[in-house]
């Protein structure tokens, strides 16, 4: 990806640099790009048997199937599913996922810039596993989002300048999990109301500044393919508050896309490396958003498929898809469009 990411303060010495040099003149400086591509992958699950995997095969090995995909993209994100690190003290729950650190180097090598590490794993290892997965994935040159050492860094927005374009993602998380106080190490909480206020004021005071706003969220119920009362609502105040995409993970299911208000839900993108032996488990989706002129021009689902070849995914084929997406879509309207290798996702008809 490049160096596309400025914290507040040194895009704010930009705008001000800008400003004050206005009387200058930039030929060096040159219009946007017509078109930018971002990648979208569900739930990454690098620990336990998919990790058995990573030290028999290499640390690329999960990826060498959608690598040329996700390296194509402007800007590639996924949910990172586990923590990172040497930590060996758990929390007393049944499911505890830890990573080994030279996963980075199979994130880096896929092309993978950044990941939301709000969700229900991020404090398996308790704090020191969040503070240490955040401090590894920074050094390695991975942006983590949505989690830190306290309630700022939960809800720092991250910027990315790309082709003359501000994007700011939010990875929030709404699991009930994952927080123990505002000056506890965690991450984002939208289930409690302070949480979900703090994310939508966000939203609102960066999209009338000119961001092209992005949440990524971990919500829902597990093993569901249609989106809980509490997703939807959830998601539409997201977009009313000027989100212009919504991505969502954690039901380890694929989920419908959603059209309204002039941006667009994706529910859920299902699993895109685990070690879940069920058949839905290993279907999921990587989501291609074109954005042309700081509009979102087009939504594309590209299937994959890990029932082949475990924790690896590939591209599954689009035609023999495009019945079960379509149905996941109905409750919306959402027309589903095969295409070569993806399904393309249209709005209502009467829209």
């Amino acid at each position: 990806m490049g160096n596309r990411t400025f914290t507040f303060a040194r895009g704010g010495l930009l705008i001000a640099c800008l400003f004050l040099s206005s009387a200058l003149s930039f030929p060096q400086w040159f219009a946007p790009a017509d078109t930018i591509t971002l990648i979208f992958g569900g739930d990454v699950m690098l620990a336990r048997n998919v990790g058995k995997a990573i030290r028999q095969y290499g640390v690329n090995y999960p990826f060498e199937g959608i690598a040329d995909i996700l390296r194509r993209a402007d800007l590639a994100v996924v949910n990172l599913e586990t923590t990172v690190g040497t930590q060996t003290r758990a929390v007393n729950k049944k499911y505890v996922f830890r990573a080994d650190p030279a996963v980075r180097k199979g994130l880096l090598w896929a092309g993978i810039d950044a990941v939301s590490l709000a969700n229900n794993h991020i404090f398996d290892y308790f704090s020191a596993g969040v503070v240490e997965t955040v401090d590894s994935l920074k050094f390695a040159g991975i942006i983590p989002m949505g989690a830190g050492a306290n309630w700022t860094e939960f809800f720092r927005p991250q910027s990315f300048w790309i082709k003359g374009h501000w994007f700011v993602i939010l990875a929030l998380n709404d699991t009930k999990s994952g927080y123990w106080g505002k000056e506890h190490p965690g991450c984002a909480p939208t289930w409690i109301p302070e949480g979900e206020s703090t994310a939508v004021a966000l939203i609102e005071a960066l999209a009338q500044i000119g961001a092209n706003v992005i949440v990524f969220e971990h919500w829902g119920w597990e093993y569901q393919q249609y989106p809980s009362r509490r997703q939807r609502e959830l998601a539409h105040k997201f977009i009313d508050a000027g989100a212009k995409v919504v991505v969502g993970s954690h039901p380890h299911r694929l989920q419908g896309v959603e059209f309204y208000h002039g941006g667009v839900v994706i529910y859920s993108l299902g699993n895109l490396i685990f070690d879940q032996h069920d058949t839905l488990g290993n279907i999921g989706a990587l989501a291609k958003i074109t954005f042309c002129d700081d509009f979102v021009n087009s939504v594309e689902l590209i299937p994959i498929q890990t029932l082949k070849k475990f924790a690896q995914p590939h591209l599954a084929d689009a035609d023999s898809l495009a019945g079960y997406f379509s149905c996941l879509c109905e409750p919306f309207g959402t027309r589903i469009i095969p295409a070569e290798k993806s399904l393309e996702c249209l709005p209502p008809e009467d829209e």
